[in-house]
């Protein structure tokens, strides 16, 4: 009967190691899933903030007719005014390839990193 009153009164000390000990690995886990989600959810802006700026530079192209240039690599293929290249550490590539009978005609590819847009445009 005196066993069943000092269970009454409250946790061992092992029992409270144990419970602890569980928690905190349970804590470490989710601490280490939030980090990884959150390098995740970082490296995802990064990846759309590259694309924005591959379709900022094709759309660039777009309004401002780039001079046309065969099968070279342009890093200003728009003329000085359009300002294709707009990081100094990652800038777009501009590949321009004329339609062979078409003078007004060319391929254009914007390449930046991962990323690579390709379009008919007008020249000049």
């Amino acid at each position: 009967m005196r066993h069943s009153v000092n269970s009454r009164l409250g946790f061992a000390l092992p029992e409270v190691c144990v419970a602890l000990a569980v928690f905190l690995v349970g804590t470490t886990g989710l601490v280490a899933c939030w980090n990884y989600f959150n390098r995740e959810i970082a490296d995802e802006r990064y990846r759309l903030e590259q694309f924005y700026d591959v379709e900022s530079a094709m759309e660039r192209l777009i309004a401002v007719k780039p001079l046309c240039s065969d099968s070279l690599d342009v890093p200003n293929a728009a003329g000085p005014e359009s300002r294709i290249v707009t990081d100094s550490r990652n800038p777009e590539m501009v590949r321009l390839k004329r339609i062979p009978g078409n003078a007004r005609l060319a391929w254009a590819t914007v390449v930046r990193d991962n990323f690579s847009l390709k379009r008919l445009v007008r020249c000049r």
